[in-house]
């Protein structure tokens, strides 16, 4: 039994360092939203743009949630990260939820990231990650930057969970399952190619998922 736990521990850790290296290809990928309780609510595009040095990520989040044909919620979200080195050095983020904006700002300043949101101006680590988890190296993250509010939270654990083959994308993909804990529990599928294929947010007993299209 310690021999079976021994291996599973070190190929856990072997998924989660080969697959945290893979290059996330350039272009544009489309999720969508399904809530556990009301069923399809919007999508989730990501854009991914190499300029030099640079990978520009623009997300545009749209969500609506109805009961009985009433919307209850609304949230539309256009961001835009730049990253150089892997590094985030540049973050703008607009957010309308229920008719309520909410702005972010960030940028890169020494060792450290600056940022500016609804409580104020705070800094972080140089080597935060958004919670936009685009990019398959944020499972060797220690701290994240909420992409809605900017608030700062620290990396509680990230575990590969093992492969599995899950419908995304059109097809039947394979893909490294990790949960990772930080703000909250989320569960987030990669390729072998390092793409984003699926992720999961868990909230106040509720399931968001977020499945390629």
């Amino acid at each position: 039994m310690l021999a079976t736990a021994a291996t599973a521990a070190v190929l856990a850790a072997t998924a989660l360092t080969s697959t945290a290296k893979a290059e996330v290809p350039p272009g544009k990928y489309l999720y969508q939203i399904v809530h556990s309780r009301y069923g399809k609510v919007g999508t989730h595009a990501i854009t991914l743009i190499k300029e030099g040095a640079q990978t520009i990520v623009t997300t545009a989040l749209r969500l609506r949630v109805k009961i009985l044909l009433v919307t209850v919620h609304r949230e539309n979200a256009d961001r835009r990260e730049i990253w150089q080195g892997g590094r985030l050095v540049l973050y703008s983020s607009t957010t309308v939820e229920n008719g309520k904006t909410i702005k972010v700002e960030a940028n890169a300043a020494g060792g450290k990231l600056r940022i500016n949101g609804p409580k104020g101006a705070t800094t972080a680590p140089g080597n935060t990650f958004t919670t936009n988890p685009w990019n398959v190296a944020i499972v060797k993250a220690a701290t994240v930057m909420d992409s809605k509010t900017g608030a700062i939270n620290k990396v509680v654990a990230v575990t590969a969970q093992g492969e599995e083959t899950i419908a995304a994308g059109g097809g039947q993909v394979k893909a490294t399952k990790y949960l990772f804990q930080a703000d909250k529990r989320r569960f987030l599928w990669f390729d072998a190619g390092g793409r984003l294929v699926k992720f999961q947010v868990f909230n106040d007993g509720d399931t968001v998922s977020f499945t390629l299209k």
